[in-house]
C-alpha cells in the first residue's frame, strides 16, 4: 500500500511539473516578446545594447554553479526513504556552505576585476564614454546574480524532494513580475542598472520566495553551519563538478567551436544559418527538458525506495516521448521546414535545402537520444561514469566535426556529429541505465 502511495505521488510530481513548466515558459515568453522590446523602443537601441552586453558578461557567473543537484538529489531521496531528518539537514547545510563559500569566492574575483580593469578593456574601444551607464549597472548585476549562485540551490532541493513544479511556479511568478517591471518601469527610470534590476532583480525576489515556502514546508531543510560536514561537500563538489564540465564541454565544442569553425570556412553567412539551427536545438529540447527534469529525481527516489517497476515504467516513458518528439521534429523538418523557416526569417533565408534539414534532424535526433540517456544515469546515480563516457565523445567529435566540415560542409558535419553520438554515448549509456535498473542500487 504504501509502495503504491510513493508510485502516486512521483507520477503526480512529474504531471505537475510538466504543467507548471508550461507556465513558466508562458511568463518567459512574456518578457521576451512584450517587456523586452517596449525597453528598446523606449531606451532605444544602442542603450539597450549595453544592457545587453552587462547580461551576457554577468550571465558567466552562473557557469561557476557546479551542477551539486544530482549528488544532492540522491543524497535527500535516501534519507527520506530512510526518514532520516538529520542526514536531510547535513546535506542541506552542507550544500548551502558550499555554495555561499563559492559564492563569495566568486564575488572577491570578479569585484576585484571590475574595480581594476576599465570597462574598454572589458568590452572592447567601443564601449568608451559608456562607463557611467555600465558601471552601476555592472556592480548591481554582479550582487544579484551571485544571490542568484546560491539561491538556485532552492531549485535543486525541489528537485530532490519532487517539488518541481512549485520552483516552476515561483519561476513564472519572477517572469510575470519582470514583464511588469519593465513594462512599467523603462518609463519611469529609462536606465541601464534599472533594467537589470528589473529583469534579474524580479527573479531574485521569486527565487526569495520560493526559498522562504521550502524552509516553512521543511523546516528541517533550513541551513546551520554546525551541521556543515567535510565528507559531504567533498562529494558534492566532485560529482556536480564532473557533470557540469562534462555538460558544459558539449554546449562549447557542439556550438561555440563548431560555430568558430564554420566562420573561418565559410564566412558569416553561413554562421548565420548554424546560429538558426543551434536557436532551434534550444528551443525543441525545452520541450523534452520540460519532462526530463522531474523525470530523473523521480527515478533517483524510486530506487532509493526499491521501487524497481516505477523507475523502469518511467524510464520507458521518457524514452518514448523524447525519442517520438524527435522523430516528429525530422519529418517537420524535411517535409516543411524550408518554408517555414523562411516564414519566420525572411528571404534571406530562403531556400534552404531540405538535405540540410534532414543532416540537422539526424544531429537532433542523436542529441535528444544522448540528452534521455543523461538524465537517467543522473537519476541512476551514475554521474562519474556519464562524465568519462562525455569526455571521450566531446574529443572524438570535435575532430571529427572539424574533418568533415573541412571537406564537405555544414551537413555532412551534422551527420558526422550525429553518427559519433550515436556510435559512443548513444549506446554505451542506454546499457548502462539499464544494467543499473536491473540491480536496482542508485
Amino acid at each position: 500500500m504504501e509502495a503504491d502511495g510513493n508510485a502516486t505521488r512521483r507520477d503526480r510530481s512529474i504531471r505537475l511539473a510538466v504543467v507548471t513548466s508550461i507556465l513558466s515558459k508562458g511568463g518567459t515568453a512574456l518578457l521576451q516578446l512584450l517587456a523586452i522590446p517596449l525597453a528598446v523602443r523606449v531606451m532605444g537601441r544602442e542603450e539597450f545594447g549595453l544592457y545587453t552586453s552587462v547580461s551576457l558578461a554577468l550571465s558567466t557567473v552562473a557557469l561557476l554553479e557546479i551542477g551539486i543537484g544530482p549528488a544532492l538529489a540522491h543524497g535527500l531521496a535516501d534519507a527520506r526513504a530512510k526518514d532520516d531528518v538529520g542526514r536531510s539537514r547535513q546535506l542541506a547545510s552542507t550544500a548551502f556552505a558550499l555554495m555561499l563559500g563559492l559564492s563569495l569566492m566568486a564575488g572577491g574575483a570578479l569585484a576585484a576585476v571590475l574595480a581594476l580593469v576599465p570597462i574598454p578593456t572589458l568590452f572592447g574601444a567601443e564601449y568608451a564614454g559608456s562607463e557611467s551607464l555600465m558601471r552601476p549597472a555592472l556592480w548591481i548585476g554582479l550582487v544579484l546574480f551571485l544571490l542568484l549562485f546560491v539561491l538556485n540551490l532552492t531549485d535543486r532541493l525541489r528537485e530532490g524532494l519532487l517539488e518541481v513544479a512549485q520552483t516552476n511556479l515561483w519561476g513564472a511568478a519572477g517572469n510575470l513580475l519582470a514583464a511588469v517591471a519593465v513594462g512599467v518601469g523603462v518609463w519611469l527610470v529609462p536606465e541601464v542598472w534599472f533594467l537589470v534590476i528589473a529583469v534579474h532583480g524580479s527573479v531574485v525576489v521569486a527565487k526569495l520566495a520560493n526559498t522562504a515556502a521550502l524552509w516553512r514546508k521543511h523546516p528541517d531543510l533550513i541551513p546551520s553551519l554546525r551541521l556543515v560536514d567535510g565528507g559531504i561537500a567533498r562529494h558534492l563538489f566532485s560529482d556536480g563538478a564532473a557533470f557540469a564540465t562534462c555538460c558544459l564541454l558539449v554546449g562549447v565544442v557542439e556550438y561555440n567551436f563548431c560555430t568558430w569553425m564554420i566562420g573561418q570556412i565559410d564566412g558569416p553567412s553561413q554562421v548565420a544559418l548554424y546560429g538558426v539551427l543551434i536557436s532551434l536545438s534550444v528551443m525543441q529540447l525545452g520541450f523534452v527538458i520540460m519532462l526530463s527534469t522531474p523525470t530523473w529525481p523521480a527515478v533517483a527516489e524510486a530506487l532509493a525506495r526499491g521501487d524497481l517497476d516505477w523507475a523502469r515504467k518511467a524510464s520507458r516513458k521518457l524514452y518514448l516521448f523524447g525519442v517520438g518528439f524527435a522523430i516528429c521534429s525530422l519529418i517537420g523538418m524535411v517535409s516543411v521546414g524550408p518554408w517555414v523557416l523562411e516564414l519566420w526569417l525572411g528571404e534571406k533565408f530562403a531556400g534552404i535545402s531540405r538535405g540540410l534539414l534532414a543532416a540537422y534532424s539526424c544531429y537532433f535526433v542523436a542529441h535528444v537520444w544522448r540528452h534521455l540517456n543523461h538524465a537517467l544515469m543522473i537519476g541512476t546515480g551514475q554521474v562519474m561514469s556519464l562524465a568519462r563516457v562525455q569526455f571521450v565523445e566531446t574529443g572524438i567529435l570535435a575532430v571529427a566535426a572539424w574533418l568533415a566540415l573541412r571537406y564537405g560542409g555544414m551537413g555532412p558535419m551534422l551527420v558526422t556529429m550525429a553518427i559519433v553520438i550515436a556510435g559512443i554515448t548513444g549506446w554505451a549509456l542506454p546499457l548502462k541505465v539499464r544494467a543499473r535498473l536491473r540491480e536496482g542500487v542508485s
